[in-house]
């Protein structure tokens, strides 16, 4: 999307997009249409660019989401496997927990 001044003298807009896979150039001229053709193409790139931040901050979200979890799982497995052993439960070859008799 670019305005192309040619010989030096009026500008012209033009689009660049594709149609089966090849670039073309949709010209819209110089004057009202043009201007019209502008405002939406920053429009829908300022939109596309909202709609990424909003989604990279979401994936920030999940991502921090995810990672306190973690630590968390990992705090109650340990406290889980004390309160275990302190009641005089063994782990019995890596995976069982079996109680110790005396």
């Amino acid at each position: 999307m670019s305005w192309d001044q040619k010989n030096g003298k009026q500008k012209y807009y033009y689009r660049n997009k594709r149609v089966d896979g090849k670039p073309v150039k949709e010209y819209f001229g110089c004057g009202q249409k043009a201007a019209e053709a502008e405002l939406r193409d920053q429009e829908r790139r300022m939109k596309k660019q909202r709609d990424e931040q909003h989604w990279e901050s979401r994936l920030f979200q999940v991502e921090q989401a995810t990672c306190h979890t973690t630590e968390l799982a990992s705090f109650v497995t340990l406290v889980h496997s004390a309160l275990l052993i302190t009641s005089g439960y063994y782990l019995h070859k890596g995976h069982e927990w079996r109680k110790r008799t005396a």
